[in-house]
């Protein structure tokens, strides 16, 4: 699902783009120049829809601010004057497109698309060629919390550093890893993947230092841990929140001084190995709980990054579908060749808690039942996608009758509200679990007429 800045002073003009694109597409609406690029400022946009006559800045001269920025959104504009010149300038200033006013809904559509699928195939391609030197070549999106987070992957590739990289489930932090080791300079040696928890306690520590011949019961012969596989290359420890505490203790010394002893051995072993550790766990709460050391957590938290949730990145999905079919279409035999916009958006509407494993699963699992269909369409999801999408609250009967502005002000101000209720008040923890910024909060709220605390009431219906 895409996002679309409307800027227009008529408040009906606002309200048609609502009804024509808001179930297809992310609208952030502004009654003028200067609302729009204080949204700009905050969000990221996919296409601007922007008036030229308007109070204050008109569209004109929105055009060349955004110019003098650096902005590179496409800009469709849209004038009530019906003459080329209008549209020349516009177009000699940067805009992408033109309509004239009042604009037939056919036509708005077919220049909405035709732009945003420009827009995704510019992004595709800076996407491939930030991948192609950076070296994450199957790490797939464009979004900023992912750039950020490659960003930092590749400052990590310089060094010899430790790496802690955390996120959620299905992030993708071991695809990660392994571009992190294999664009350093140990790229030509062992890349070693250890999986905490997936061993048995009683076996973790065998496995990642070795263990010498009849060390405990069942231990027939001499075995070499993980760690002396990996010297000289890269050790990468993945759910390091599950190791137990002994490893743990063992671990930080090699951390240290790159010493261990093997299970029953009494020779010191010494390596040079690259550590990059992963978890999905939140740290603070594991050392309260006292399941990880305090000293470990800060000797591995070197080079922090944190890999995103797919739904604080939810305009990759177009990318990652189009990867997704790519990838798994001759393996299933399938003859789909791409999901239309409106499939894709509603894929875009779910939340994902699984992340990119998640979406990848749901993509081959609809390849499967649709074989034989060319284009992917809404109906073709029926019954295909998980039932994890963000449910409405209930009492929607209420809004039956209302205008669509003045319904959509209410539900906003349901929302922030409870939102501010759960994070006790604290803005910022509001902002974030709706998926927004402080600054928008506060804007929002000063828009709804909601205090500093979010003081009204959380009734719908109020």
């Amino acid at each position: 699902m895409q996002t679309i800045l409307a800027i227009d002073d008529e408040r009906s003009v606002r309200e048609s783009y609502r009804v024509i694109l808001g179930d297809e597409h992310r609208l952030i609406l502004a009654e003028d120049a200067a609302e729009g690029l204080r949204a700009l400022a905050e969000k990221y946009a996919d296409l601007i829809l922007l008036d030229i006559t308007m109070p204050g800045m008109s569209g004109l001269d929105m055009l060349d601010v955004l110019r003098d920025r650096g902005d590179v959104t496409p800009v469709v504009v849209v004038t009530g004057s019906n003459t080329v010149a209008v549209a020349v300038e516009a177009m000699k200033r940067g805009a992408q497109d033109f309509l004239v006013k009042p604009f037939d809904v056919d036509e708005l559509l077919k220049v909405v698309e035709r732009t945003l699928e420009a827009q995704r195939g510019r992004r595709e391609l800076e996407s491939r060629r930030e991948a192609d030197r950076l070296g994450f070549e199957n790490i797939i999106g464009a979004s900023a919390p992912l750039m950020e987070a490659l960003g930092k992957a590749h400052q990590a590739m310089q060094v010899d550093s430790t790496v802690l990289i955390t996120g959620e489930t299905g992030t993708g932090k071991d695809v990660l890893a392994r571009a992190i080791h294999f664009g350093s300079a140990r790229r030509l040696m062992p890349y070693v993947p250890l999986c905490c928890s997936a061993i048995p306690e009683s076996l973790v520590e065998s496995e990642l230092f070795g263990h010498e011949r009849g060390a405990f019961t069942g231990a027939t012969e001499q075995r070499t841990g993980k760690m002396q596989v990996a010297d000289g290359g890269t050790l990468f420890l993945d759910e390091i929140g599950e190791m137990p505490m002994e490893a743990q203790s063992k671990l930080l010394r090699v951390l240290q001084d790159g010493t261990f002893y093997t299970v029953g051995g009494s020779r010191e072993v010494k390596v040079d190995v690259r550590f990059i550790c992963a978890t999905n766990r939140n740290f603070a709460s594991a050392i309260a709980s006292g399941t990880i050391r305090e000293d470990l957590y800060y000797r591995i938290n070197v080079l922090p990054i944190h890999m995103p949730p797919l739904r604080k990145r939810r305009e990759d999905i177009p990318l990652l579908v189009a990867h997704f079919v790519a990838k798994h279409r001759p393996r299933v035999n399938a003859a789909v060749k791409d999901f239309t916009p409106r499939a894709v958006s509603s894929l875009a509407g779910y939340d994902w808690p699984g992340n990119v494993r998640e979406l990848e699963n749901v993509v081959e699992r609809i390849l499967v039942c649709n074989r034989n269909a060319a284009i992917i369409d809404v109906p073709a999801l029926e019954g295909l996608l998980p039932q994890s999408a963000s449910r409405m609250p209930a009492g929607l009967e209420e809004f039956d009758g209302l205008p669509l502005q003045e319904a959509t002000e209410r539900l906003e101000r349901y929302l922030i509200k409870s939102a501010l209720d759960r994070a006790d008040h604290v803005q910022s923890r509001a902002a974030d679990n709706l998926g927004t910024t402080r600054r928008v909060l506060k804007y929002k709220m000063d828009q709804l007429g909601l205090g500093e605390s979010g003081e009204g009431t959380q009734s719908l219906a109020s």
